[in-house]
């Protein structure tokens, strides 16, 4: 799947947003609701969740606008719209960590 770069800029500028505590795609109230269930016995990133994952993240940033980004969001099923949201948060927590030397 080819990806245009402006997708990638609209990606980029929500991934920005939510470093900054401003999640435009998702509910406060489903974040909560699916992060504060541990993914330790979830095998998230196991091999067979992986495609999956890959190619929802593509579908999601191939969408031309915010509002279809939400849409497609909208419609999946459960475990899709866990997944992504769950890689979601995996990337911008990555991204902080990486963007700052100070831990804790």
């Amino acid at each position: 799947m080819q990806i245009n770069e402006s997708h990638l800029d609209q990606i980029e500028h929500i991934l920005a947003q939510s470093m900054n505590g401003i999640h435009l795609l998702f509910e406060n109230h489903t974040i909560a609701e699916i992060l504060k269930k541990p993914t330790e016995d979830q095998e998230l990133f196991a091999v067979p969740n992986m495609d999956r994952i890959q190619d929802l993240f593509s579908q999601l940033v191939s969408q031309e606008s915010f509002e279809e980004k939400v849409d497609f969001l909208k419609n999946l099923d459960q475990e899709g719209y866990e997944l992504i949201l769950r890689t979601y948060f995996h990337i911008v927590e990555n991204s902080l960590f990486a963007s700052t030397d100070v831990r804790h």
